[in-house]
C-alpha cells in the first residue's frame, strides 16, 4: 500500500488540488489532459483515464466517456493488471442509458470474472450482486432473485450499504419484469433507505417516479401524490426542470384518473407553464390535450376544442403519433357525445390512420431489434469461430485426432472384451442355477419325505379318517405344486415362500402326531409382496431343525421363523429347542451316517451363487443355546438375505 501512493503520489496531489481549488468543471478536464500529456506512468494514467470517463458521465458526454473508459481498460490489460471495475460500470450505466441491453450485460461478465479472483469477503458480496444483474438481463429471474438475496445477507453481514441497496434494486427490477408489483415496490422502498443520495441521486428520483405509479395504479392516490410531491423538491434542488414537468404530469394524470378535476387542472397548468419554459414539445401537447378532456368532462365543449386544437398542433409540428392517436380518439367520443356524428365518423378515422401507424412503427422497430440482434450474434459467433480456427495448431490438430482414435480403439476393444466376458460369465451362472435348482428340487422333493408322507395318508385311509386323508393329501399336493412353480425363478416374493414353508410345516406337523409347534412372525415394515428372497432358501434350515434337533427330544418341541429388516439386508431367524447340534451329531455318529446332509451342500453352494450373482454378501451364523445349567437347549441359525426387489 506504502508503495502504491509512493508511486502515485504525483497524481493523487493533482486530483485533490484539482477538487480543492477548482470550482470550474472545463478547469478539471484541462488539468487531466495536462497530466496525460505529460506523464509517463501507466498507473496514473489509468486513474486518469477513469476520472475523465467519470467527468464526461456525468456531463451527459456518453461517447467520450466510452473512449475514456475503453482506454483505461486497454490500458490495464496491456501493463497485465485487472481493470477498475468502475470502467465497466460507466460503460454500463451509459449503454442502460442508450438501451442497449445486450451490450451492455455482456460488460458484467469481465467484472464476474475479475470479483472471481478475490478472496476478499467483500468482493464477494459485490460478485453475487453482479450475478444476480447478469442473470436478470438474461432472463434467468429465478436465479437473479437467489443471487440478489445471497448478495444482501452477505452485505448486511459485512456492513456494506451500497451493494445491499443495488441488490434491493436488482430485485426491484426483476419484480417489475414479473409483474408483481407488490414486491417491486418493497425492494424500492428499501433502496431508497440505504442508497447514497449524493451519489445515486438520479437513480433515486428515478426510483420515486416509479414508487408513486405503483401506488396510483393500486388505487393509493394520496400516498402516490405524496411521493410525487417529494420527488418534486428533490428534482427542483437539483435544477432539473424536466423531471419537474414530468412527475407534475404523473400526479394531474392521478388526480383525473380519481375524477378530482380541479386539482388535475391546477397541476397541468403549472405543468404546462414549465414545459413551455423547457420548451418540451411532447409534454406541452400531452398537457394541452389533457386540458382540453377536463373542460369535455365539464361539458364545457368549446373551451375543449381549443385546448384539443392547440394540442393537436404541437402534436403536429413533432410528428408525435402516440399523442395524435389519443387526441383523435377523445375528439371521437367527445363528438359522438355531443351528437354531431359526423365530425365524430371523421375524427375517428383520423385515430385510426394514426393507431395503424403507431402498431406500424412498433412492429418495424420489433423486427429491426430481431434483426440487429441476429445479425450482432452471428458475427460474434463467426468472429469467434474465426478465432479458434486461426489459433489451431496442424501438428496439435493431427496428433489429438491419432491420439482420439487410438483412445477409441482401445476403448472399442475393451468393452467388447468387458461384454464378452459379461455374457460368458452370465450363462455360466444361468447353468450354475439351472442344475442347483434341479438339485434343490430334488432335495427338496427327497424321496424320504415323500415315502414318509405317503406313509402317512395310507394310516389314515385304514383308518377311515377320509376327512385327515383328504386334508393331508390336499396339502400335500399344494406343496408339490408351489415347489414346482417356485423352482423355476431364482428369487420369489417372501409371501410364496412362506406359503410353502406354512405347508411343508403342517404336513411335519400332521406327520408326526403334533410332536411340535411353530410360528412365523414377519416385521411389518417388510413388504412381503415386494421383497424378494433366493427360492428354496429357508425350508433345508426349517428341515434340519425338526429331523436333528426336534425328533430327538423328549417332550414337545418348537420351531420359531422369524424376519426382520437390518440396514441393507432381511434377518431371517430359525430358532428350535431342541437337543442341540452336538448331541444330534453323537447320535449320527452312533447310527454311523458318516454323508453329508445334501441339502446342507446345497444351501452352502446356493449362498455362493447368490453372493456371485447379486454384487451382496449373504451370510449364514450358527447359534447354540444353554440353558442356566450350561446344558443344550436348542440351536438358532441366522441367516443374512439382501434385499432383492
Amino acid at each position: 500500500m506504502i508503495s502504491f501512493i509512493k508511486n502515485n503520489l504525483r497524481w493523487l496531489i493533482t486530483i485533490l488540488l484539482l477538487s480543492a481549488c477548482s470550482n470550474q468543471a472545463y478547469t478539471q478536464i484541462d488539468s487531466l489532459y495536462d497530466v496525460l500529456s505529460t506523464e509517463r506512468s501507466d498507473t496514473i494514467r489509468i486513474r486518469c483515464y477513469l476520472e475523465m470517463s467519470r467527468y464526461y458521465e456525468n456531463h451527459d458526454l456518453a461517447d467520450s466517456a466510452l473512449i475514456y473508459a475503453g482506454k483505461g481498460i486497454k490500458l490495464s490489460e496491456d501493463i497485465g493488471f485487472d481493470p477498475d471495475i468502475d470502467f465497466y460500470l460507466i460503460m454500463i450505466e451509459i449503454y442502460d442509458s442508450k438501451g442497449d441491453y445486450q451490450k451492455s450485460a455482456s460488460l458484467i461478465s469481465p467484472i464476474i470474472e475479475i470479483l472471481k479472483k478475490s478472496k476478499d469477503p467483500e468482493d464477494e458480496a459485490r460478485l453475487m450482486n453482479f450475478t444476480g444483474w447478469l442473470n436478470y438481463r438474461s432472463g434467468k429471474f429465478v436465479d437473479g432473485i437467489e443471487d440478489f438475496e445471497k448478495a444482501i445477507l452477505l452485505a448486511r453481514e459485512l456492513g456494506m450499504k451500497d451493494v445491499e441497496a443495488e441488490a434491493n434494486l436488482g430485485l426491484g427490477r426483476v419484480y417489475y419484469n414479473l409483474r408483481e408489483y407488490s414486491q417491486e415496490e418493497i425492494y424500492y422502498e428499501r433502496y431508497i433507505e440505504l442508497a447514497d443520495r449524493d451519489e445515486k441521486h438520479s437513480t433515486i428520483m428515478s426510483i420515486m417516479l416509479r414508487l408513486g405509479d405503483i401506488k396510483r395504479e393500486s388505487g393509493r392516490l394520496e400516498e402516490s401524490i405524496e411521493t410525487y410531491s417529494t420527488l418534486i423538491d428533490l428534482a427542483t434542488k437539483a435544477g432539473d426542470s424536466l423531471r419537474v414537468a414530468n412527475t407534475l404530469n404523473r400526479m394531474a394524470w392521478g388526480y383525473y384518473q380519481f375524477e378530482r378535476l380541479e386539482e388535475s387542472l391546477e397541476v397541468y397548468l403549472e405543468d404546462l407553464e414549465i414545459s413551455k419554459a423547457i420548451q418540451h414539445k411532447q409534454l406541452i401537447a400531452n398537457c394541452l390535450g389533457n386540458i382540453g378532456n377536463i373542460y369535455r368532462d365539464w361539458n364545457y365543449f368549446e373551451k375543449a376544442i381549443e385546448y384539443y386544437t392547440l394540442s393537436i398542433e404541437v402534436s403536429g409540428e413533432t410528428n408525435d403519433v402516440y399523442n395524435l392517436a389519443w387526441l383523435y380518439k377523445d375528439i371521437s367520443a367527445m363528438y359522438a357525445n355531443m351528437g354531431r356524428y359526423e365530425l365524430a365518423y371523421d375524427n375517428f378515422m383520423l385515430h385510426s390512420a394514426y393507431n395503424d401507424t403507431l402498431m406500424s412503427d412498433d412492429y418495424n422497430r420489433r423486427i429491426l431489434q430481431a434483426q440487429a440482434k441476429y445479425e450482432r450474434e452471428k458475427s460474434e459467433q463467426e468472429l469467434e469461430l474465426m478465432q479458434v480456427r486461426l489459433q489451431r495448431n496442424n501438428y496439435i490438430l493431427f496428433g489429438l485426432g491419432g491420439l482420439s482414435i487410438l483412445v477409441i480403439v482401445i476403448a472399442f476393444l475393451f468393452i467388447r472384451t468387458s461384454r464378452l466376458r459379461s455374457r460368458q460369465r452370465l450363462e455360466d451362472m444361468n447353468h450354475r442355477i439351472s442344475a442347483l435348482t434341479q438339485k434343490n428340487l430334488r432335495t427338496q422333493m427327497n424321496p424320504h419325505f415323500i415315502f414318509n408322507t405317503l406313509n402317512s395318508i395310507q394310516y389314515y385311509v385304514f383308518q377311515n379318517d377320509r376327512i385327515a386323508s383328504n386334508n393331508y393329501l390336499t396339502k400335500f399336493a399344494k406343496l408339490i405344486r408351489k415347489t414346482l412353480e417356485n423352482s423355476e425363478h431364482p428369487a420369489i416374493p417372501i409371501d410364496e415362500e412362506i406359503d410353502a414353508l406354512e405347508l411343508y410345516l403342517e404336513l411335519e406337523s400332521l406327520r408326526f402326531k403334533e410332536k411340535f409347534d411353530w410360528k412365523i412372525e414377519i416385521d411389518e415394515e417388510i413388504d412381503t409382496y415386494m421383497y424378494k428372497i433366493p427360492t428354496m432358501l429357508i425350508q433345508p434350515f426349517v428341515e434340519n431343525a425338526i429331523g436333528h434337533g426336534l425328533m430327538h427330544k423328549d417332550g414337545k418341541g418348537y420351531v420359531h421363523i422369524g424376519m426382520k429388516l437390518d440396514k441393507n439386508c432381511i434377518l431371517c431367524s430359525i430358532e428350535d429347542n431342541g437337543i442341540g447340534r452336538e448331541k444330534a451329531m453323537e447320535i449320527k455318529n452312533n447310527k454311523k451316517e458318516n454323508h453329508r446332509s445334501l441339502g446342507t451342500s446345497i444351501t452352502e453352494s446356493r449362498l455362493k451363487l447368490v453372493n456371485s450373482l447379486y454384487g451382496k454378501e449373504m451370510r449364514v451364523d450358527y447359534t447354540d443355546m444353554k440353558d442356566d445349567d450350561g446344558e443344550a437347549c436348542g440351536t438358532r441359525v441366522e441367516i443374512c438375505i439382501p434385499i432383492i426387489t
